[in-house]
């Protein structure tokens, strides 16, 4: 119809670390945009988390080369999976070694690094039972495709505590993903 403006929601899902996989996806990508710059359209890409852990190029550097890759490709947003726990402190250690070690130090240093917000609605501080505060981690964002707002939030599964080192998990809470985004 007349002003109607297409857009496409692309999304994505446990990458693991599997970088081999990102120039296809890429080429994809680009012919998409292309597609919808061609007709005034939009493309909003999102991944679902699982994003680092699971490969030796992703896991010897905690998941930085998969960021590098996410902004260069131009992902609009990332939810945080429960594998994004998997590291721990920045370096080799995977739990911490010192008081004053980050249990998610590596995970904040990959949203630092990433140019798209990592989206984490249910995650929360056990203390004080808010929202985690951690820069470029908000609940949800919305975005404007071509004129189109597009709302977009992240949440992780319940079974995080479980599914990643538990010893990262500490502190934190996972509320139910219905609760947060009613």
């Amino acid at each position: 119809a007349a002003g109607a403006v297409i857009v496409i929601v692309l999304g994505t899902q446990d990458l693991h670390g599997a970088l081999e996989r990102l120039p296809i996806l890429a080429g994809y990508v680009d012919n998409v945009r292309a597609a919808r710059a061609a007709d005034g359209g939009a493309l909003v890409l999102v991944d679902a988390g699982d994003l680092f852990q699971g490969t030796l190029e992703s896991n010897m550097t905690e998941g930085a080369p998969v960021i590098a890759a996410y902004n260069a490709i131009g992902y609009t947003a990332a939810a945080v999976g429960n594998h994004e726990f998997d590291f721990g402190p920045p370096g080799p250690p995977v739990t911490i070694q010192a008081p004053d070690d980050d249990p998610r130090g590596a995970l904040k240093a990959r949203a630092a690094e990433a140019k798209f917000p990592l989206l984490a609605a249910n995650l929360y501080d056990a203390e004080s039972k808010s929202r985690i505060k951690w820069p470029n981690m908000p609940a949800s964002i919305t975005v404007d495709a071509h004129g189109v707002k597009v709302g977009i939030i992240g949440v992780t599964t319940e079974a995080t505590p479980f599914t990643t080192m538990p010893a990262n998990f500490k502190g934190l809470i996972i509320e139910s993903p219905a609760g947060v985004i009613t």
